[in-house]
């Protein structure tokens, strides 16, 4: 089935502005394609060739509730663009970090027709009282992080951003672009900030039957965000993984493989996608 809308969520102390450059890619991938396919055509099927020429995707980037550049304007509990449509049977959700855990708790309510998870497991940190045994980080982490968080909130910011470009190959390059993108201060309140720490320490996604809503965990190699023996974990348990060269910020060291990636997914292209499947 092609799916031709896509949803993307952003992140914790992240907004919106960071899909940029996949959108860009996006756009730029599906209009290679589509000139492919009517270059190959040389008038041979019309019916194949209308088909390509009307191939729609619309991208929306909603953020969430009191954050991003226009945050003191909104109030809800749901992101914005539409809030009771971003869902339907031809849509693919793709939340990254924080985004997808808070994605995968939405879809109860609007129904995707699937639901990508971008460099986060079923949980961030170790739910001690979950039944499925998946690594995540030990909660001493998020505790330390939380209580510098507390004390000097813009300068714990800055450190998670470093934090996350950490396990890029260029990690100074990745944090230079993160910055141009956001900006060099966050743009939510401290208030709101925290609420998203604390959803960290408890939010845990329901690895429910793909028939429920089809789950894929797409991850980068290096994440230092995520707990060792992650992927495997998730694969022991029969859930969808593929694993990108890159670590956290996949939006941006990996760009391109993940447009490849979705494209693919929805079923927009054919081509061979960067990724690896190898546990």
């Amino acid at each position: 089935m092609t799916l031709t809308r896509l949803v993307l969520f952003s992140g914790w102390g992240i907004d919106a502005r960071i899909w940029q450059p996949l959108i860009a890619c996006l756009h730029a991938r599906l209009a290679h394609v589509t000139e492919t396919d009517e270059q190959a055509d040389d008038g041979a099927d019309n019916e194949a060739a209308d088909k390509a020429k009307s191939r729609p995707l619309e991208i929306i980037a909603p953020d969430w509730p009191e954050e991003g550049p226009q945050a003191d304007s909104r109030a809800g509990s749901e992101p914005t663009a539409s809030h009771s449509s971003l869902g339907g049977p031809d849509t693919l959700w793709l939340g990254w970090s924080l985004g997808a855990l808070r994605a995968e708790a939405l879809a109860k309510k609007q129904a995707p027709a699937a639901l990508v998870s971008l460099a986060m497991g079923p949980s961030f940190i170790d739910q001690a009282a979950a039944e499925q045994m998946i690594p995540a980080l030990a909660p001493e982490v998020l505790e330390d992080f939380r209580a510098a968080f507390a004390r000097n909130p813009a300068a714990s910011w800055q450190h998670f951003l470093r934090w996350q470009a950490s396990g890029e190959a260029s990690a100074r390059d990745c944090l230079r672009q993160l910055r141009e993108l956001i900006g060099r201060h966050p743009v939510s309140r401290e208030a709101v900030l925290a609420t998203g720490l604390a959803e960290l320490a408890s939010r845990q996604m329901s690895l429910a039957p793909q028939s429920e809503l089809p789950l894929e965990f797409w991850l980068g190699k290096q994440d230092p965000l995520l707990a060792p023996g992650l992927s495997a974990a998730l694969r022991a348990q029969g859930q969808a993984v593929a694993e990108f060269e890159g670590g956290h910020c996949l939006p941006l060291s990996a760009t391109e493989a993940l447009a490849d990636a979705l494209l693919t997914r929805m079923g927009l292209a054919t081509h061979v996608t960067h990724i690896s499947e190898d546990a």
